[in-house]
C-alpha cells in the first residue's frame, strides 16, 4: 500500500489515476476524473492541474532535504511530470502526455512516498470531516452576506471563506497543509479587522459565534491532521478569545 498521507503518496495517486485513463480521451477528461472536478469547467481543471505541478515541486524539494538519500536515483525521470502536465491543452489527446508517466517514474514516486513516510505523514480527514466544515462555511457565508455588516468587513470575511472552501476542494492534492494555510489567513483577517468585528458582533452576535465555531473546528482538524498543537490553545487563543465568547 502506498502511503497517501504525505505529498509523494498523494502525487503518486493522482498521476497513477491519470495514467490509467484511456489514451483516446481528451486531456480535460483525464484531469477532471483524476482531480475530481467538472470536465466542463476549464478554469477549475487548470487551477487544479497547477496545484498538482506545485505538489510535484514540493515533493522534489522534500526529497532533496533528506541528506542520506541518493537524490539522483530517487528523482530520476522526475522532469517527465512537467511533460505530462504542460503544455496544458485541454482539447488535445491524452495519449502524448500519458507517455511521460512511465512505469519507472511512478515506481520512483512509490519509493519517495515510502521514504517521506518515515519523516512526514498526516492523518487523513474523512469525507464527513470535510462535509462538516463545508456546512459551517455555507452557513456562515449566508449569515455574513445577509447581515448588517460594513461592506469592507463583509468582503474581507467572504474572501477568507472562499479561501477555506478552496482548500477543501483541493484537499486531495494539498492535504491538511492547504487547510492550515487557509486557517492562518482567516486568523490574520480576524486580527486586522478586530475593531470592525467588535462593532458588527454587537449587531449580529450569531455571526461571531458561527465564525468562532468555524475557527475552532478548523483548528482542531488541522492540529489532528498535521499532528500539531492547536493554535487556539496558546497566546493566540487568548487574543482571539472573543470568537468563542461572542464578545470582545
Amino acid at each position: 500500500m502506498i502511503d497517501e498521507t504525505n505529498p509523494a503518496g498523494r502525487l503518486y495517486r493522482i498521476l497513477g489515476e491519470a495514467k490509467s485513463q484511456p489514451q483516446n480521451q481528451k486531456v480535460r477528461q483525464v484531469w477532471a476524473k483524476a482531480l475530481d472536478c467538472d470536465e466542463n469547467d476549464d478554469a477549475e481543471i487548470s487551477r487544479r492541474v497547477v496545484e498538482v505541478y506545485s505538489l510535484s515541486k514540493e515533493v522534489k524539494g522534500l526529497i532533496e532535504l533528506l541528506p542520506d538519500l541518493n537524490h539522483e536515483l530517487y528523482l530520476k525521470s522526475y522532469e517527465r511530470i512537467d511533460k505530462a502536465i504542460f503544455p496544458l491543452n485541454l482539447n488535445s489527446s491524452w495519449q502524448g502526455q500519458q507517455q511521460a508517466l512511465s512505469d519507472d517514474l511512478l515506481a520512483r514516486l512509490q519509493f519517495c512516498a515510502e521514504e517521506l513516510g518515515r519523516h512526514y505523514s498526516e492523518e487523513t480527514l474523512s469525507d464527513e470531516d470535510l462535509a462538516e466544515v463545508d456546512s459551517l462555511i455555507s452557513e456562515l457565508f449566508t449569515t455574513i452576506s445577509q447581515g448588517d455588516i460594513e461592506i469592507p468587513l463583509r468582503m474581507a470575511l467572504l474572501e477568507e471563506l472562499e479561501k477555506i472552501r478552496r482548500s477543501l476542494a483541493i484537499y486531495r492534492i494539498k492535504g491538511g497543509r492547504g487547510v492550515k494555510e487557509a486557517l492562518q489567513s482567516l486568523l490574520g483577517a480576524v486580527v486586522v479587522n478586530k475593531d470592525a468585528l467588535s462593532e458588527a458582533g454587537e449587531k449580529n452576535p450569531a455571526m461571531l459565534r458561527k465564525l468562532g465555531s468555524l475557527v475552532e473546528k478548523l483548528d482542531a482538524f488541522t492540529a489532528r491532521a498535521l499532528r500539531l498543537h492547536k493554535v487556539l490553545s496558546g497566546p493566540i487563543g487568548k487574543a482571539l478569545g472573543f470568537l468563542t465568547t461572542g464578545s470582545l
